[in-house]
């Protein structure tokens, strides 16, 4: 685990700012969607003034979040008008490329700082507070900001516990940690409604997920050992299914659950130029190590990347190299 930065400094620095602007990385899951609104409401009750700014949009399963609808998105809008920014705060982005083309809008705020739990973490600009140990950003927003108890309301508590709920798999990864369940036990004195919360987030899911899950499952196959899965998805699946990016959630937590599976790796094309890889082990493979090999990063059990090129013609190799690593380095 590795701590850096000073957060009383950054937090001070947020304190001294007027005109603050938030991001996260690309395809927000749900922590980067949840700790970035915690953390926007608990600045704009300091009567900061304070834009949250994408490059996509919030999936659907965490639109019910509060002040979600606030959140601004590249991918929807062309004429974004900032005027001079105090400061800007990346979350839970290991470096600037994975704010994608929200730099532009940012690249000349008076400062630009991060906050991130990944081992990879750089600090590109002004200064940064990385916490590895930490399960999410809910979790290290509840550490890093003093007295963080006389901020919370509902609301912001609830978003807090989204964040660390779905980072922690539900509560079933190796990140759940005693400190993780001392800080939801704190946050449902506010009022937290689980079972509400889970419905909203997994139990609404679109007929054209299922679909996409079904085709998923018919393409796994394994490597010689079994103990490897990858699928490759090409958009004629998405085409075929009417599935969107975010119908994407929660399958690989489906093949997860298939016996002897040690590693799994989903290629998926996200658009006519572009592919998106994600890594998940069961063991100590570690998926930031294999990602780095392709310019991603994460953390050791899930990582991801995206790159230029075809998934299927393309897919197939990159596959074979993964698995070469894997046995090259004698973790299967």
């Amino acid at each position: 685990m590795l701590k850096k930065g000073n957060k009383s400094d950054i937090w001070t620095l947020m304190c001294n700012s007027q005109v603050i602007v938030l991001t996260t990385h690309v395809h927000p899951d749900g922590d980067a969607i949840a700790s970035e609104l915690a953390l926007y409401k608990i600045l704009t009750s300091l009567e900061k003034d304070v834009y949250m700014l994408n490059q996509d949009k919030a999936p659907d399963m965490y639109a019910w979040l509060p002040d979600a609808d606030r959140i601004i998105t590249v991918e929807e809008n062309n004429s974004i008008q900032l005027g001079p920014i105090d400061l800007a705060v990346l979350l839970d982005c290991s470096s600037r490329n994975r704010i994608g083309s929200v730099y532009e809008y940012l690249k000349n705020s008076k400062k630009i700082i991060s906050l991130d739990h990944h081992e990879d973490s750089e600090c590109f600009r002004d200064d940064s507070y990385i916490d590895t140990g930490a399960s999410s950003i809910g979790e290290l927003l509840y550490s890093f900001i003093p007295d963080i108890k006389h901020h919370l309301n509902n609301e912001i508590a609830t978003c807090i516990y989204v964040s660390i709920l779905t980072d922690t798999g539900s509560f079933a990864y190796s990140n759940t940690t005693k400190k993780v369940f001392r800080i939801v036990c704190s946050l449902m004195d506010y009022g937290i409604e689980p079972d509400y919360v889970f419905q909203m987030i997994y139990n609404k899911k679109r007929i054209n997920h299922f679909r996409l899950l079904g085709k998923t499952l018919e393409r796994l196959k394994t490597d010689d050992t079994g103990k490897i899965v990858h699928v490759l998805l090409p958009l004629s699946l998405y085409r075929e299914t009417g599935a969107e990016n975010e119908d994407n959630e929660g399958i690989l937590e489906v093949i997860r659950g298939l016996k002897n599976c040690e590693l799994i790796i989903m290629l998926k094309q996200l658009d006519g130029e572009r592919m998106k890889g994600s890594l998940r082990s069961t063991n100590n493979i570690n998926c930031n190590y294999l990602s780095k090999m392709f310019g991603g990063g994460g953390h050791l059990k899930a990582s991801g990347f995206v790159m230029k090129g075809d998934v299927t013609r393309m897919g197939p190799a990159i596959v074979r190299k993964i698995c070469n690593e894997v046995k090259n380095q004698k973790w299967i």
